[in-house]
């Protein structure tokens, strides 16, 4: 295979990793509500096999999301400064209301800061 499906198939897998683990679900979790054998997600998400069609709409429904959201990979691969940047455009944009509930929201997750 050339480089760029390579390529392809890890962001791929990285981006259902990420829907996977956004549910709390173990790969075997994930198998299971596709109907795909858990070490198949594993080799999915690392990149070794190429899933067919039938199994990417298999993962999506069981993940809860489109199709097409599965090859969403802008976010895949930016720099610190591209979140930051990211980060500091939504931030912008929130209320009032909802910059204190994304603030709390950030003490949760990190309480050391």
């Amino acid at each position: 295979m050339d480089k760029e499906t390579d390529n392809a198939k890890i962001a791929l897998g990285h981006r259902i990793r990420l829907l996977r683990n956004m549910k709390g679900w173990t790969q075997q979790e994930l198998g299971e509500q596709a109907d795909v054998n858990y070490k198949f997600v594993g080799e999915i998400e690392r990149g070794q096999q190429n899933p067919s069609f039938a199994i990417l709409v298999k993962i999506a429904g069981a993940l809860g999301v489109e199709l097409p959201e599965l090859f969403k990979f802008e976010m895949v691969n930016l720099s610190r400064k591209q979140i930051e940047n990211n980060i500091s455009e939504i931030v912008k944009a929130l209320s009032d209301e909802d910059l204190t509930k994304i603030l709390l929201v950030l003490k949760t997750l990190y309480p050391v800061c």
